[in-house]
């Protein structure tokens, strides 16, 4: 079996970093290795020639701290090289180095997925500080466990208000100051919900699902933007695009954001495209909105048979909207026999408020008003908080 061309093939001592230099240079790799070495940082493998496919994959099994690249004996070559390795091991700080002052190929390192560009001569402070950072970075990403609750809002039918609730709703959820939240529009072709709020974003979830080499926590970061309530956004597209997730970028960039926040509120729109079982997996809640009308409920209840043959099955909250109880054509009895299960929450008909916040960009959730109210009691729930006592605000009360 052949194997990875190197120089040293130690294995890395406990408690210490496993660095990998993919060095050609022999003068280099040797002065390199040197300076990690008196730094009791010994390399774990030491690559004479940029590694082929067929060898990466052993390189990736290290589980290596760091890789140290250089890029001057085939620049293309070793810029294809970092991308490879930061989109199979995203934990691992991937450190660039050139004897060429080029600011375009630092950039081009970087938007391959290189954390650190090490200038020649390199010096040994640099290059301890590089790696001791890289250590500090990778304790972080494995120390912090997704805490942050997953609240998902499905449509049954088109038109059924889910970015309007699931926009309001965060921002009330944000008002009970138990903890930050988000809220990201998995809608890619036709998102609203910054547009809702009032919001332009220069990025998208689309930046980044399309890097998912490069998701960390900073990188996620700087793609959100910020409401004035606190909330913060991951926008759709501004453009419509018919791309297509891969349930391995949705799986990371929802397990960082379930690091950062408190509470994660996805718009998924009317359908959840092909990252329905990712989110699936993830929802600690979903809600499923629907109205009364029979195709609305039909399409409730299917969605809500599928939830429930799943082998994991989230805690669904079913959501009539535009409710109005003096031209309920369908009664209580009726809905609840339709859905094979009672109705959990009942949001007031006010289009006229609806159409006010939709056209100047101001939620509702920031004012008082019959759905306000109703939002607000949800957040309450979902936050932990006990419900309001009295039964004129307690939501489960309302219009019974």
């Amino acid at each position: 079996m052949a194997t990875i061309p190197s120089i040293s093939d130690s294995l890395t001592a406990a408690g210490s970093a496993s660095i990998v230099l993919i060095v050609p240079d022999a003068a280099r790799r040797g002065k390199l290795d040197r300076m990690l070495n008196d730094s009791a940082f010994p390399v774990a493998r030491g690559c004479s020639t940029y590694p082929e496919s067929r060898y990466l994959e052993e390189l990736i099994t290290l589980g290596c701290d760091v890789f140290v690249v250089d890029l001057d004996a085939n620049i293309e070559q070793a810029l294809a090289l970092i991308e490879n390795i930061c989109s199979r091991d995203n934990p691992a700080t991937v450190m660039a180095t050139s004897a060429r002052s080029d600011p375009a190929l630092l950039i081009r390192s970087m938007q391959a997925g290189a954390r650190e560009f090490l200038a020649e001569p390199v010096l040994a402070k640099t290059l301890i500080d590089a790696v001791t950072r890289a250590l500090t970075r990778r304790e972080k990403t494995q120390d912090l466990a997704p805490t942050g609750k997953l609240l998902m809002f499905v449509g049954a039918k088109g038109g059924s208000g889910v970015t309007t609730l699931a926009t309001n709703f965060s921002i009330a959820l944000t008002k009970q100051d138990a903890g930050k939240v988000v809220i990201v529009d998995m809608d890619l072709q036709l998102g609203e919900a910054a547009l809702g709020l009032n919001l332009t974003s220069q990025f998208s979830v689309l930046d980044a699902l399309r890097n998912e080499g490069r998701l960390d926590n900073d990188f996620l970061s700087s793609l959100l933007v910020r409401h004035t309530s606190g909330l913060s956004v991951l926008a759709a597209p501004e453009q419509y695009t018919p791309f297509n997730s891969l349930s391995s970028g949705v799986k990371k960039v929802f397990t960082i954001l379930r690091r950062q926040f408190a509470f994660v509120v996805v718009d998924a729109g009317m359908a959840i495209c092909n990252a329905e079982e990712t989110l699936l997996d993830l929802a600690d809640t979903i809600y499923v909105v629907t109205e009364a009308s029979v195709p609305a409920l039909r399409n409730a209840r299917r969605l809500l048979s599928y939830i429930a043959g799943r082998e994991r099955s989230p805690h669904v909250e079913i959501i009539v909207n535009r409710f109005n109880g003096k031209e309920f054509a369908i009664d209580q009895n009726s809905t609840t026999k339709a859905l094979g299960r009672p109705v959990d929450w009942k949001i007031p008909n006010d289009s006229p408020s609806v159409r006010t916040a939709e056209n100047t960009g101001v939620p509702l959730a920031m004012k008082d008003s019959p759905i306000s109210r109703v939002v607000d009691q949800m957040a309450v729930i979902a936050s932990g908080k006990p419900a309001q006592s009295k039964k004129s605000k307690t939501l489960r009360g309302l219009f019974q």
